[in-house]
């Protein structure tokens, strides 16, 4: 087996996962979801881009939580 394959299994083995936990714990599910489709970013065009998209979203999230948490 070689190691795209395993870069492959692992990333759907993590995205997968991460986004059906998002929806409940996001603070579980985003980290899951990023580290899915940066294993698959180098093999897959769409995977990189949504992980673009989910960076920018989590750190817009970050910054509103700081906001309304005063700090």
């Amino acid at each position: 087996m070689t190691k795209d394959f395993w870069r492959i299994v692992g990333g759907f083995s993590l995205l997968i996962p991460g986004f059906l936990i998002l929806i409940v714990l996001p603070e579980v599910g985003v980290p899951l979801a990023l580290l899915g489709t940066r294993l698959l970013g180098d093999r897959f065009k769409w995977a990189k881009s949504l992980n673009g998209r989910i960076d920018r979203g989590w750190a817009k999230m970050k910054l509103r939580l700081k906001k309304f948490r005063g700090k």
